[in-house]
């Protein structure tokens, strides 16, 4: 790790929604050096250098993107512009190219900026009552401090992180060109497990999924009762469940259309608990994504890492 002092750096925060004051606390409480601003129009973005978007209601974010004039399109040309961009839980939805399990209420579904090819299952660990910590990798020695100091022999520098989920996704697959930075095994909840069944089902029959919302997790019988479906999910075995050949798709006019398949292969899931080990960390460049709140944690290090994104990103402008 390098010890640098770049005498000031900038981070937005979006705030629309979420937890964006507590991600403020977080990084300005590692340097004095670390200025945050609230990011609610296009126009902040042309100030900073790194943006955070925070955990909170992905849903309720997409929707007031959506009617603030410019604020989405500035975003996707922030991330796609290559500058340092983080995304905690609902925030991490909003990056992804792929999401499942989005809002019923939303129409068109779910409203995302995208940047990393990920296919994220919304609300996997269940819902507010379900959030709980658990223990979850360290992030990567940052690339540069701030202040000049090297953290660098730190000896808690390896240990586990306290990552803190809360109504948290969870990334089902990534590709080679996104760097895994962190699993956990955990069996989904039992509304995103029927999302998944039906993610199978669909993918077995060819279908290319970008998005898929909400699946009724209820049977409901002849006698007006109701039971919960059973939800068992079984091996993948490591089957890849798509090939990566193009396929023809008829239009309403009569045409085709050619359309490129995607290679997904969903993570295996237990027999005996259904639980399966999907990703709650993941870099593609200068987009980083985690499906746990690391600013509710009483540890500094994924900001101190994104920080180290952020001056990595200055030094080589």
């Amino acid at each position: 790790m390098a010890a640098t002092n770049m005498n000031s750096i900038t981070i937005g925060v979006l705030a629309l929604q979420g937890a964006f004051e507590e991600h403020q606390q977080s990084l300005e409480s590692i340097s004095p050096n670390i200025r945050t601003i609230q990011i609610r129009t296009p126009d902040q973005l042309e100030s900073i250098d790194g943006i955070v978007f925070p955990g909170g209601e992905s849903t309720a974010m997409g929707l007031i993107g959506d009617v603030t004039t410019g604020l989405w399109d500035g975003l996707r040309q922030f991330v796609h512009s290559g500058k340092p961009t983080w995304g905690t839980c609902a925030g991490m939805i909003l990056l992804a190219e792929r999401c499942i399990g989005t809002s019923a209420v939303i129409t068109k579904g779910q409203s995302l900026i995208g940047g990393v090819d990920i296919l994220v299952c919304r609300n996997y660990f269940g819902s507010q009552v379900s959030s709980f910590e658990m223990s979850t990798p360290a992030p990567p020695t940052p690339f540069a401090t701030i202040d000049g100091s090297d953290n660098s022999s730190d000896e808690d520098a390896n240990s586990s992180f306290p990552g803190v989920f809360i109504r948290a996704p969870a990334i089902l697959t990534a590709p080679s060109d996104v760097q895994v930075l962190g699993t956990v095994v955990a069996a989904p909840c039992r509304a995103a497990a029927v999302v998944l069944r039906e993610l199978e089902r669909k993918l077995e029959a060819g279908e290319n999924v970008i998005q898929l919302g909400v699946v009724d997790a209820l049977e409901r019988k002849a006698d007006g009762g109701i039971t919960y479906a059973n939800v068992s999910l079984q091996k993948n075995n490591g089957r890849e469940t798509e090939t990566a050949n193009n396929f023809e798709e008829e239009k309403k006019d009569g045409t085709s259309i050619i359309q490129e398949r995607i290679n997904v292969t969903l993570p295996g899931a237990s027999d005996e608990t259904n639980a399966r080990e999907v990703i709650c960390a993941v870099r593609k460049e200068m987009i980083l994504c985690t499906a746990f709140h690391p600013e509710i944690a009483d540890d500094l290090r994924w900001h101190k890492y994104f920080v180290g994104m952020v001056l990595e990103s200055k030094q080589n402008s």
